[in-house]
């Protein structure tokens, strides 16, 4: 059980832009992201949660603190011989960073998928870990058809320092751990730390450099251990990665580049396939609207965030998902954590086989080099982005 010591602090600003340029909607989630707007249902009820710490097993219907992910990777690792863990890195306060790899057919096709990379984001965890256990414990044909095509490698807790935070001390916490250099305030965020748009125009500058604040995002490019263990994970598979997509809370959106600027990224096209074959998915299953398209107009400025840096330098099929509704915020109480997992899972399965199929056709590769063409001749620019 989960004590709510007080009211969270919150500070700081997430995403840099004036909210004249905001709508109402985005006014209001950027208002509950800096903490100037209480998220009113994560302050109701959170004193009731009842989560599990206990590392023997891993409830796929609640919620979990860190070591029982850890633990349940492990177990996975050792039950099926096709299920690998890997470490590609290490936290401040010496927790690994774990990718567990589910490759049943040598499948030269990668998907990333990642999670937690906000620390109070709970029901991200929830989403790609039932992604996991779908794709090992489930039987149908579409599970089948991608096992046997794909080389998945999800990360469901990218930031474990901030996430156990979340349990101990603060259950609204956002960002990692580590020394800021300032006496009283630690702790980067990771989604404002990758090199993609870090240095380029921001609205406050200032505020994103604060120490203090909620969307602090560190003294440089890839400075935090996570963004850095991402990037290199990236790296090394890159040659072969198909598709990226990074779980966040909340909203009901499913975004893609750019958040750094409001500019449509040069495969566009081919990108709006995959978001309206995946927001079809979701507002048929869960019956809500879902909104679409770039970061920077759908949610607000955000800068030196992983989806920017992915579609950039790794691969040009990279999205970020909002899961949850204005209404659950950023805690779905445990009776509707598998309205979530069930619906994401159909909109992953969905987006896999409509991915197979563009990978098959060729039309996959005709965009995607027609895209590095085009993204070639502007890197010689990338220093004045």
């Amino acid at each position: 059980m989960i004590r709510f010591w007080g009211l969270c602090t919150v500070l700081g600003i997430v995403g840099n832009v004036t909210t004249a340029a905001l709508t109402e909607r985005q006014k209001k989630k950027r208002s509950v992201d800096l903490g100037t707007l209480f998220a009113s249902n994560s302050y109701r009820w959170v004193e009731d949660i009842v989560t599990n710490s206990d590392a023997s097993y891993f409830n796929y219907t609640g919620y979990n603190s860190f070591e029982p992910f850890r633990s349940e990777l492990y177990r996975l690792k050792d039950k099926y011989d096709f299920v690998d863990v890997e470490v590609f890195g290490r936290t401040y306060e010496r927790r690994d960073l774990l990718a567990v790899h589910i490759n049943l057919n040598n499948s030269r096709n990668v998907i990333i998928v990642n999670s937690l990379i906000h620390a109070r984001e709970w029901i991200t965890g929830c989403v790609t870990m039932n992604i996991i256990n779908r794709l090992l414990t489930y039987k149908s044909d579409v599970i089948t058809e991608v096992l046997n095509f794909y080389h998945f490698i999800i990360i469901p807790v990218l930031n474990p320092d901030g996430y156990e935070y979340t349990f101990t001390s603060n259950r609204m916490w956002r960002k990692n751990r580590e020394p800021t250099g300032h006496a009283s305030c630690s702790g980067v965020d990771i989604n404002r730390n990758f090199a993609y748009g870090f240095d380029s125009y921001q609205v406050d500058r200032k505020e994103a450099d604060r120490k203090c604040g909620g969307g602090y995002r560190g003294s440089h490019a890839l400075s935090t251990r996570e963004a850095n263990g991402l990037n290199k994970l990236l790296l090394k598979y890159k040659p072969n990665i198909k598709y990226y997509l990074d779980y966040h809370s909340f909203g009901n959106m499913w975004t893609n580049a750019y958040g750094a600027h409001n500019w449509l990224p040069k495969n566009e096209l081919q990108l709006k396939r995959f978001r309206e074959a995946a927001v079809k998915e979701l507002e048929e299953t869960l019956g809500t609207k879902w909104l679409s398209g770039n970061v920077y107009s759908t949610i607000y400025q955000a800068n030196g965030i992983a989806v920017d840096h992915v579609h950039y330098y790794i691969t040009p099929i990279a999205f970020t998902v909002e899961v949850g509704n204005d209404a659950d915020e950023f805690n779905p109480r445990p009776n509707r954590i598998q309205t979530y997992t069930i619906s994401q899972w159909r909109a992953f399965a969905s987006q896999m086989t409509f991915l197979k199929k563009e990978i098959l056709s060729g039309q996959y590769d005709r965009d995607r080099i027609r895209n590095w063409q085009r993204t070639s001749m502007k890197k010689r620019h990338v220093s004045k982005l």
